[in-house]
């Protein structure tokens, strides 16, 4: 019979701790950002897990942004068990403590600003669906739309391509990116 698992806090340095390399979490550049952002404004305030190794558990994206941030000196919290988990307990752990999230009531999100709510991380397209702020045409069916995208050199060649596409009776859009 195992030992029962308890978590006690200790400090470690940031660069002494290990990336598990099967860690099937990834971030979007959107939210590095908003994690760097929130990391920046309240610190580190969900204290990462670790095993007995110095192998991160749960807070990869955390102590990676602190890195990216040049913090990896500093000495931080971190939640280390009494004993060595094993291979499964591990990565158990690893997807549960990413997986194992909430829902969100958005009845009561609603009463939260719209511009608050995308600038804590809230995705804008989201947010108009359930604060109905889209185009509600559900019945409609969608028309197929077919698509070429044409990068050009300059300016004056996308006008010129522009031009040229109107007149041979096409719809079009400019884009600048």
């Amino acid at each position: 019979m195992s030992i029962k698992l308890k978590w006690h806090t200790e400090k470690r340095k940031v660069k002494d701790l290990i990336p598990f390399e099967g860690n099937p979490r990834q971030m979007t550049e959107k939210q590095v950002q908003d994690l760097q952002k929130s990391l920046e404004k309240f610190n580190l305030v969900e204290i990462p897990a670790i095993n007995t190794d110095n192998k991160i558990i749960a807070g990869h994206q955390r102590l990676a942004i602190l890195k990216l941030l040049k913090r990896e000196k500093e000495i931080v919290d971190v939640r280390v068990p009494n004993r060595k988990l094993t291979e499964k307990e591990f990565e158990e752990y690893l997807l549960r403590s990413n997986k194992n999230t909430g829902e969100w009531d958005w009845d009561l999100l609603a009463n939260f600003d719209k511009d608050f709510l995308e600038d804590v991380g809230f995705d804008e397209v989201k947010i108009n669906k359930f604060l109905g702020l889209e185009d509600n045409k559900k019945d409609e069916k969608m028309k197929e739309i077919f698509e070429i995208i044409v990068e050009c050199k300059n300016e004056q060649q996308q006008k010129e391509n522009y031009e040229k596409l109107i007149k041979g009776g096409y719809q079009c859009r400019l884009l600048t990116l």
